[in-house]
């Protein structure tokens, strides 16, 4: 069925008169307002001014629709009908009431734009059903986490199908769940524009330095994680690194890492057969480690992850000094009978190292002191980091064997076999602290 639509309006005394929106955005929301994508993911930390940006979002698109029937129609959702109403319905009102022709519906927390446009908010555990059947020309979706996940894929998105209206979906981590899925799914769709604003990229737009020095001390690690570095993967009972991983954030040692080619390539490996085969890739510049990739895979023999290595070495125009492999490499196994050690040995012309085998508290002292003076490549090793934030430990006070644990268990190779590392290597000082860490594990 095709639709004709009918000529805007024409120009009426209110519609000539100058308006201002009394809305000035703050520097990390302004690819928002400019993005020019269909659909949106935005994570923010808390007091980052989200649903002040989304409000005005919502207004922008209403008083720049020039249909005239049926009338622009958008809406905002949220987690509870008290908090659209005494936050989301004063924002409202207050960016509008300078515009001329508005007129405010307070039983149905409605604002009706003179082109005929409308902004209706919605909050509530069901509240989103009253949406289904209607048409929508853009809605935003705030708390995500709070709300139930059909309220997008069952009711807003087919209302956004008759004229391809926009959706945000928004709000603060809440740890792996269905507002973490949908951000891994509209990372790896182009119809998706994903905003990751975390405390340490809005800097004092958001909040003073000795505001964010104070939330540092009275919040708990795992909550701060959560709350101000959208950390999905924080709220784990019992996690080993969560200071050590809040520090990498804070102090934006988690960022873009270049791979230096005037230095060489180091490797640090867990080997699995069922479970995950996980290598760190890392270079020694100066007093710091800079982790530039991470690999993970399952079910493959070692010439395959040394020919992947190799391809990554050549891609970047380096090459590997050594690898670094768990003490169990002796083990036989990786389907020849041979010991794996034996094995990486025949496949590899690098120099095989083998780091020791250290009592668990030990291994993780000597992670927490690598992680002190390392950097990490935020996209290729996005995964392991992940990893990392994810290592626990039981009830029973040991570390939990899981798919986090692998990818920790490669740094553990990385931690306690870098004395090795840096006995052949002349470029690398240690620090009074790691080597204190590391003394007596090997």
């Amino acid at each position: 069925m095709t639709i004709e639509l009918l000529d805007p309006p024409p120009p009426t005394a209110a519609s000539t008169q100058p308006a201002r929106i009394p809305y000035r955005p703050r520097p990390h929301f302004l690819p928002l307002h400019a993005s020019t994508k269909r659909f949106h993911f935005v994570v923010a930390h808390r007091r980052a001014g989200k649903t002040v940006a989304l409000v005005n979002q919502l207004i922008r698109a209403a008083i720049s629709n020039p249909r005239r029937h049926p009338p622009p129609r958008y809406a905002y959702i949220g987690p509870s009908f008290d908090q659209v109403k005494d936050l989301c319905w004063g924002y409202l009102k207050h960016y509008t009431d300078q515009y001329p022709g508005v007129r405010y519906l307070e039983g149905d927390l409605s604002v009706i734009f003179p082109n005929g446009a409308s902004i209706r908010l919605y909050g509530g555990g069901q509240a989103f059903e009253r949406l289904r059947g209607i048409y929508l020309d853009g809605a935003v979706l705030d708390e995500y986490p709070l709300l139930n996940p059909r309220a997008y894929t069952s009711v807003v998105r087919p209302a956004l199908a008759d004229y391809r209206g926009f959706a945000i979906v928004s709000g603060t981590s809440n740890g792996d769940d269905h507002f973490h899925a949908l951000k891994l799914r509209a990372e790896g769709d182009d119809a998706w524009d994903v905003f990751d604003i975390k405390l340490t990229d809005t800097g004092s737009a958001a909040l003073s330095p000795e505001e964010q020095v104070e939330l540092t001390r009275d919040m708990p690690a795992d909550e701060y994680a959560r709350e101000m570095l959208n950390a999905f993967d924080a709220p784990i009972e019992g996690a080993y690194y969560t200071d050590a991983m809040n520090a990498l954030q804070t102090q934006n040692r988690v960022t873009t890492v270049p791979i230096s080619l005037a230095s060489p390539l180091y490797s640090a490996w867990d080997i699995g057969i069922h479970d995950f085969t996980c290598i760190w890739i890392f270079q020694l510049i100066g007093r710091a480690v800079h982790f530039v990739d991470y690999v993970e895979e399952r079910g493959k023999n070692a010439e395959h992850y040394l020919a992947l290595l190799d391809q990554k070495a050549r891609s970047w125009g380096c090459e590997f000094k050594s690898h670094l492999l768990p003490h169990d490499v002796e083990h036989r196994e990786w389907g020849s009978g041979q010991s794996r050690r034996l094995t990486m040995n025949d496949s590899s012309p690098i120099p095989i190292l083998v780091a020791p085998r250290v009592p668990d508290a030990d291994g993780i002292a000597a992670v927490r002191g690598l992680l002190g003076v390392s950097y990490f490549d935020q996209t290729r090793c996005r995964r392991g980091l992940a990893r990392l934030r994810g290592y626990k430990k039981s009830k029973m006070g040991t570390p939990v064997h899981d798919d986090a644990s692998h990818g920790s268990d490669a740094m553990k190779t990385a931690a306690t076999g870098m004395p090795l590392i840096t006995s052949i290597s002349g470029r690398y000082s240690m620090t009074g602290a790691l080597r204190r860490r590391l003394r007596g594990l090997i």
